[in-house]
């Protein structure tokens, strides 16, 4: 019996120390099983804490971002709270037009940080120096342009009609009649048909009558071009006008005076030098007779003059910029005014009527018609139509890629860089 129970408590003790050694053994399983877990768990966590605050500077830039391109008033820093954590926005502006955003989100201690440059944009893109939507070009006798121009509708000529560059037509119906294409040995014609006309270089048509030479048909026909300015845009103009304030009734310039941004409801009569601070918006027609000029602060931005009704340029008008290569004055109407028209709305007057001008302006109106009418000079011409009367000749400047105009909420920042910088 003593042998038996001496061997039974020596089993159990071995037992029990298997069972202890089995207990150690599990746990050293189990702990080598969740501390990876708890680390990877750890990690997880501070992984998107980091993400968390990545994305918390990013909505701090993106509200810079939107708030100066929208104009809204925003100061030189901002904190947001988001989800109880916050992120620091500073607003530093540079020279030449050039604003960068440092944007920092700090959840747990984790940050991170983005950076935005901000500049003024490529502005109103003009890819052509003359170009007309669907009314297209009408040359009177003896008229014609000094450059090249492209049309989306059709270009008639008379006698004596030519122009020194090319010209396009686009579209399948689209015709080019009673022209001379080109000059000493440089100008191509495009168009669907060319009909009684001379071309120097080559001419690609489909059909072709009364030429100097025979249709070369292999090249489509154009396409039909964009006009440069959205109704969105001019919009925005005019909104960035009002919000200078309004003026109820006609104004008449008859000294020096300086204005802008401002809102006219009625006419606008220039009889002496205006210099534009700001864009000016009128209801109404507008009379240039005196000089007209860009005040120095728009360095080589673009100012706007813009009317629902027509504008005329009279002879003797002097344009001047704002002291810097690059400024352009853009004279914009907004109406569908065309005097050749039986439904013309505006008394027998065109959208834009230019008797003289100079190589700094733009004139555009892309609902009505550009008529010149004595010999004129201008940086970029935009119409529906454009026409020239008799003997007229219209000389274009070279050399515009897109001026930048500082007015309205387009304001024409754009992103010129995004980084994370932390």
């Amino acid at each position: 019996m003593k042998n038996s129970r001496k061997i039974n408590n020596q089993s159990g003790a071995a037992m029990l120390i298997s069972v202890i050694f089995f207990l150690f053994i599990s746990l050293a399983i189990i702990s080598g099983l969740v501390s990876p877990t708890i680390r990877e768990f750890r990690n997880a966590n501070v992984n998107l804490n980091s993400k968390k605050s990545y994305f918390l500077a990013e909505s701090g830039c993106e509200d810079a971002t939107y708030r100066i391109m929208k104009n809204m008033t925003i100061g030189e820093s901002e904190t947001i709270t988001l989800d109880s954590n916050s992120v620091n926005t500073t607003i530093i502006t540079l020279l030449g037009n050039t604003k960068e955003i440092i944007s920092t989100g700090d959840v747990m201690g984790l940050e991170r940080k983005t950076n935005i440059i901000l500049k003024t944009g490529e502005g109103v893109v003009f890819k052509y120096g003359t170009q007309a939507g669907e009314g297209g070009f009408v040359f009177q006798n003896n008229s014609y342009i000094n450059g090249s121009l492209y049309s989306n509708g059709n270009i008639v000529g008379s006698n004596g009609a030519y122009v020194t560059g090319d010209a396009y037509v686009a579209g399948a119906t689209g015709s080019i009649t009673n022209m001379r294409i080109g000059y000493d040995n440089i100008g191509e014609a495009h168009a669907h048909s060319v009909m009684n006309s001379t071309v120097t270089g080559a001419l690609y048509c489909q059909i072709g009558f009364g030429n100097n030479k025979a249709c070369d048909t292999s090249q489509i026909d154009p396409v039909v071009q964009d006009l440069p300015l959205s109704d969105e845009q001019i919009a925005e103009w005019k909104i960035d006008a009002e919000n200078g304030g309004i003026t109820n009734g006609n104004v008449t310039i008859s000294s020096p005076t300086i204005l802008g941004p401002r809102k006219i409801i009625g006419d606008l009569f220039i009889n002496s030098t205006l210099t534009i601070a700001n864009t000016i918006y009128v209801t109404g027609d507008v009379i240039i007779n005196s000089t007209l000029k860009l005040d120095s602060s728009f360095g080589e931005t673009s100012g706007i003059i813009m009317s629902d009704g027509y504008i005329i340029i009279n002879n003797n008008v002097i344009f001047e910029d704002s002291g810097t290569v690059g400024s352009y004055i853009l004279l914009l109407s907004d109406s569908t005014c065309d005097a050749s028209s039986l439904e013309d709305p505006c008394n027998g007057h065109s959208a834009i009527e230019v008797m003289n001008n100079s190589s700094i302006a733009i004139v555009n109106a892309q609902k009505g018609t550009v008529y010149f009418k004595n010999n004129a000079s201008v940086k970029e011409a935009v119409g529906k139509k454009i026409e020239l009367s008799n003997n007229t000749h219209f000389d274009y400047g070279s050399g515009l890629i897109g001026p930048i105009f500082t007015s309205g909420p387009s304001g024409s920042w754009v992103v010129d860089s995004w980084m994370e910088s932390q």
